[in-house]
């Protein structure tokens, strides 16, 4: 059935049967484990009704000039460290490119998003995949055109699996981003504005349907989306909608998670006013405000990884791409999942610090906590010489060498050497490399090296 026309939003939980909701297909929705509930623009609403809540306002903000050359892809690292917010500006494959139209929007949609934030939650933003332009920070903005046209995309039957399918074969499936695409292709319902959802895994997409809602602010309906990718509003909630309308609250219409919202702006709403549904409650359901794609402002964390030698560092959580020594801020009690990449030729040798050995690193942030890597060449070259009549072996290494031998050999790997003294000789030292007068000498190969035997006549 169909929900009451009076609202704009489309909320997409998780879901562990399949069902058909408020028209949505069951046999899509269900290969993802997903279902949609539509909620939509309030019939006989338009942009002169903004201020129709009496929430605390904020200044109007003046609108922000995206100063960037579009990409196809994520620029990295990002400039905030941790679980990114990453905007994409989407397009069906036979339609017009009006990114130069909208990404100044989206870049003023961001910024207002992050004060009001911040309004509402002294202590915690959403963490927007930022890059540093000639005009400062701002969205890391991405241009993916699809493959679908806009005759497929243009129903609301199946669109958002579509979408939400469409990208990570376009590259972008990391579990670590919340997806925000600003859709500009041809709808058949004008009051339908957004759907929102995440998987299992993490990754999730916030759909915003541009060529919808028309006079609607799509700060709102982008608030709102990631919102919904972020667990509101959870199973639990004393305010939450009955179905069809869950993933909502009822109690108070100044929410932004209210069901039936009309084309009043952003600083109108309220972000869980009474903080006992979703956001900052003391329940024990999904709580929005411990989400790791919010900046934890007041508790942010330095963490150093040091570099020594031929390679890098990179962490699984988007923010930290390290080709020498850097030191990167997060929410304190991150886990990292960090990996060497040694550069041609090379290898890792250790880790030390937060982690040991020489596979993966996996450190949480937190107050002292740092890593050390430490590159070598893959490969050393020895040269080993004898002086007088004798021959110097390795059993590990197959050599023998007499009077004069060059090899490469793993770097720091001890390597052990033996001198044996031919007939009527002995050995008297090791110079080089390797000192001392007993026959065995062992080589730390941490640098190419040579050893000279030197063998006197008995």
């Amino acid at each position: 059935m169909r929900l009451a026309m009076r609202s704009w939003f489309v909320a997409v939980v998780l879901l562990t049967a399949v069902v058909s909701v408020s028209g949505s297909s069951a046999s899509k929705a269900g290969q993802l484990g997903l279902v949609t509930r539509d909620v939509r623009l309030e019939h006989g609403t338009s942009a002169s009704s903004a201020g129709a809540f009496a929430g605390t306002r904020v200044p109007v903000r003046t609108a922000a000039t995206w100063c960037g050359t579009p990409t196809q892809v994520d620029l990295r690292p990002n400039t905030l460290s941790g679980s990114p917010v990453h905007w994409i500006y989407a397009l069906p494959s036979d339609a017009p490119d009006r990114f130069s139209t909208f990404a100044s929007r989206m870049q003023t949609d961001a910024e207002a998003i992050d004060a009001w934030w911040r309004r509402e939650d002294l202590v915690r933003a959403p963490r927007n995949d930022l890059t540093q332009l000639s005009c400062g920070a701002q969205l890391d903005l991405t241009v993916l055109r699809l493959q679908q046209t806009s005759a497929q995309l243009t129903a609301e039957e199946g669109r958002f699996v579509t979408l939400f399918s469409a990208l990570p074969v376009a590259g972008f499936r990391s579990p670590f981003t919340k997806y925000l695409v600003y859709y500009d292709g041809p709808v058949a319902q004008a009051d339908l504005c957004g759907q929102g959802a995440s998987d299992a895994s993490g990754f999730g997409l916030a759909a915003i349907y541009v060529q919808a809602c028309a006079g609607a602010s799509t700060s709102v309906t982008a608030a709102h989306e990631l919102l919904h990718t972020l667990g509101a509003v959870p199973r639990g909630a004393p305010h939450r909608c009955p179905d069809p309308q869950g993933g909502h609250t009822c109690d108070l219409a100044s929410d932004l998670m209210h069901p039936f919202l009309d084309a009043s702006p952003l600083d109108a709403r309220l972000l869980d006013p009474g903080r006992d549904d979703y956001y900052g409650h003391s329940g024990s359901f999904t709580d929005s405000q411990d989400s790791v794609w919010l900046v934890q402002i007041d508790r942010q964390q330095p963490f150093t990884v040091t570099i020594s030698g031929p390679g890098g560092v990179t962490a699984d959580v988007p923010g930290l791409d390290c080709a020498q020594s850097c030191t990167t801020t997060w929410n304190t009690s991150t886990r990292l999942g960090m990996t060497a990449v040694p550069r041609p030729g090379a290898k890792l040798v250790r880790w030390s610090g937060a982690c040991t050995g020489a596979s993966t690193c996996i450190a949480t942030v937190a107050p002292g906590a740092a890593v050390s890597a430490l590159f070598a060449p893959s490969l050393y070259r020895l040269t080993i010489g004898v002086s007088g009549r004798g021959t110097v072996r390795s059993s590990r290494a197959g050599i023998t060498c007499r009077p004069r031998c060059t090899a490469a050999f793993p770097s720091f790997v001890p390597l052990g050497l033996t001198a044996t003294p031919a007939k009527g000789w002995r050995f008297r030292s090791w110079t080089g490399a390797c000192r001392g007068t007993r026959p065995s000498c062992t080589v730390p190969m941490t640098a190419a090296a040579s050893a000279r035997a030197v063998f006197v006549r008995a």
